[in-house]
C-alpha cells in the first residue's frame, strides 16, 4: 500500500513539474506569435485584442477584417500603452502616428511593416448647410492651386516626413471678410498639436493659408475626436481641420473637401526587446521635465486649472442661489410650484451630467453664439441647484416643526421665522453635505472637453499627445484635482 502511495505521488510530482516546464514555452511562444513575426496572421485568430480609437476608420476596416477579434474601444494615446502593458495584442491606427510616437521615446512596441487594406484619404469636412456660400467650391479651388504650385506637397514633407515643426509666416488679411470657425483635436502631432503653448501643424497651417488666400479671419475650437463631427453638424464651427478620414458613412452626415493625403493603417504590436531602462528617478525627472519644463508646458496646466475653477466657482454660486430660490417657492407646498420642480429636477438627476451638457451645446444653444465655458456653467449649475433643492428640503425637514410654531406665536413673520429660526438650525444638518458635493462638481468638470472646454483635463490630454506618456501627467491631473478640492472646501 505504501508502495502504491508512493508511486501515485510521484506520478502527479513528475506530471506538477513536467506542465510548468511546458507553460513558460507555450506562453513565449504564444507572446512570439502576437509581437507580430508572422506579420497580420495572427489578427485572424479568434479572441485576438485589437485596440481601436472609436469613431476612426480603422474602426470600420478591422471589424470588417477580423469580425472574431475581441474588439476594445480606447483613446488613441492609450492603445500605445495599452500595447506596451500587454493588455491588447494590437492596435490598429495611423501608421505615421505609431512609428513618430516611438521616435519620441514611446518603450515596449513596435510597428509591423505590413499595412491593413487600402490607404485612406484625409479631407476638410464641411457642413451640408455651410453659412458661407460657395464655401466647398472655395475649399476645392484653393486645395486644387496649392497642389498644383507644390505648396501642399513641401506641407506634407515638411511636417509628415522630416519632421520640421516650424510655422511658416503666414499674414492674416488685414481686412478680412469673412470669420471661419475651425474644429481641431489639439493633440495629434504633427497635424494639430500644441508647441510652446501655440496651436500648430499641418491642419493649422493648411486654413491659416486658406484664410490669408479667401480674406478671412480664421478662430480654431478645440473638441474632443468623438465631438468633432458633431460641433460641425451643430453649426458650432464651419469646417474640420484634423487629419479627418473621408467615409460613405461620414459622408452622410457633413461633405468632404477634394483629398489633401493618404494614411496607411499601421499595427502597433508589444516588443519584447530587453532594452535597458533608466532607473526610477531618472524616469521621474524626465517625466516631470517633458510633462511642466519643456516648452513651458505648465502654461497649459495653469490655462486649464483656470478654466476648471472659473467653471467651478460660478457652477457653485448660481447652483446655490437658484436651488435656493426654487427651494424658497416650493416651501409652503403649494402645488404647480412643486410638480414644476419635481419634473425638472426629475429629469436633471435622471441623466449623466455629459448627456445633459451635450443637450444643452449641440441641441438648446446649437444656433446661439454661447461658448462652451457659459454651457458648461449652465449644465453644473443646474446639477448643483438640484442637489442645493435636496439638501435644503432634508435640513429643514430635520428641524422640529415646533420651532416655526414658537417663532410664528412669539410675531415673527414667516421669511422672518425662516431665516432667523429655522435656517440657522438646518445649516449644520446639510452643510458636510454641501461640502461633498462642491468636490464632486469639481470633479465632474472633467467632461467639458467634449463641447470644446479646455479645462485641466483637456490640457492633460493634449500634453499626453506631445510626451506620449499616461503615468506623470494623469497622476499630475489628480494631484491637482486634490488640491483644488482642498482648497474650496477650506
Amino acid at each position: 500500500m505504501k508502495n502504491v502511495r508512493k508511486k501515485t505521488l510521484s506520478f502527479f510530482a513528475a506530471l506538477f513539474i513536467a506542465l510548468f516546464s511546458v507553460l513558460p514555452i507555450t506562453a513565449q511562444a504564444s507572446s512570439d506569435n502576437n509581437t507580430g513575426e508572422s506579420e497580420l496572421a495572427f489578427l485572424s485568430e479568434k479572441g485576438v485584442r485589437i485596440g481601436v480609437a472609436t469613431g476612426t476608420i480603422q474602426d470600420m476596416i478591422v471589424n470588417s477584417l477580423y469580425p472574431d477579434a475581441d474588439i476594445e474601444y480606447i483613446e488613441k494615446f492609450q492603445g500605445y500603452l495599452s500595447v506596451s502593458q500587454g493588455k491588447l495584442d494590437a492596435y490598429v491606427y495611423d501608421k505615421r502616428q505609431m512609428l513618430l510616437a516611438i521616435a519620441n521615446g514611446q518603450q515596449g512596441v513596435r510597428v509591423l511593416d505590413e499595412t491593413l487594406a487600402e490607404p485612406a484619404k484625409v479631407a476638410l469636412g464641411i457642413s451640408k448647410n455651410p453659412a458661407i456660400p460657395e464655401f466647398k467650391n472655395s475649399l476645392n479651388y484653393f486645395i486644387d492651386k496649392i497642389k498644383a504650385d507644390g505648396t501642399l506637397d513641401d506641407m506634407y514633407e515638411r511636417w509628415s516626413v522630416q519632421g520640421n515643426y516650424d510655422m511658416p509666416q503666414i499674414d492674416a488679411p488685414s481686412n478680412p471678410h469673412y470669420h471661419i470657425k475651425v474644429a481641431t483635436t489639439g493633440d495629434v502631432a504633427p497635424y494639430s498639436f500644441y508647441q510652446n503653448n501655440e496651436l500648430t501643424g499641418y491642419d493649422i497651417e493648411i486654413m491659416k493659408r486658406f484664410g490669408a488666400w479667401f480674406g478671412a479671419d480664421i478662430e480654431f475650437f478645440i473638441y474632443d475626436w468623438d465631438s468633432i463631427v458633431p460641433a460641425l453638424q451643430a453649426g458650432k464651427v464651419d469646417v474640420i481641420s484634423s487629419n479627418l478620414n473621408d467615409t460613405p458613412e461620414r459622408e452622410e452626415a457633413i461633405d468632404f473637401s477634394d483629398s489633401l493625403y493618404e494614411i496607411e493603417h499601421g499595427v502597433m504590436v508589444q516588443d519584447t526587446g530587453t532594452e535597458a531602462k533608466p532607473g526610477i528617478f531618472e524616469s521621474i525627472a524626465d517625466s516631470f521635465e517633458k510633462t511642466f519644463i519643456k516648452e513651458d508646458r505648465y502654461k497649459l496646466f495653469l490655462s486649464g486649472i483656470l478654466t476648471t475653477v472659473i467653471i467651478t466657482v460660478f457652477s457653485i454660486l448660481f447652483g446655490t442661489a437658484l436651488g435656493f430660490i426654487i427651494y424658497m417657492c416650493c416651501r409652503k407646498g403649494k402645488k404647480a410650484p412643486n410638480i414644476i420642480a419635481k419634473i425638472f429636477f426629475s429629469l436633471i438627476h435622471g441623466m449623466p451630467v455629459v448627456v445633459l451638457l451635450m443637450i444643452l451645446y449641440y441641441i438648446v444653444f446649437a444656433k446661439a453664439a454661447v461658448s462652451g465655458t457659459i454651457v458648461a456653467i449652465i449644465a453644473f449649475t443646474l446639477v448643483f441647484a438640484s442637489a442645493v433643492f435636496s439638501m435644503l428640503k432634508a435640513g429643514v425637514g430635520a428641524v422640529e416643526r415646533g420651532q416655526e410654531e414658537a417663532a410664528l406665536s412669539l410675531g415673527y413673520g414667516d421669511l422672518r421665522s425662516f431665516f432667523r429660526i429655522i435656517l440657522p438650525q438646518a445649516l449644520p444638518h446639510f452643510l458636510p453635505t454641501y461640502k461633498g458635493e462642491v468636490v464632486s462638481l469639481l470633479k465632474a468638470t472633467a467632461i467639458v472637453g467634449y463641447i470644446g472646454v479646455q479645462d485641466l483635463t483637456k490640457m492633460g490630454d493634449i500634453v499626453r499627445g506631445r510626451t506620449y506618456e499616461a503615468f506623470f501627467p494623469l497622476i499630475a491631473i489628480a494631484i491637482i484635482y486634490f488640491a483644488l478640492g482642498g482648497l474650496l472646501i477650506f
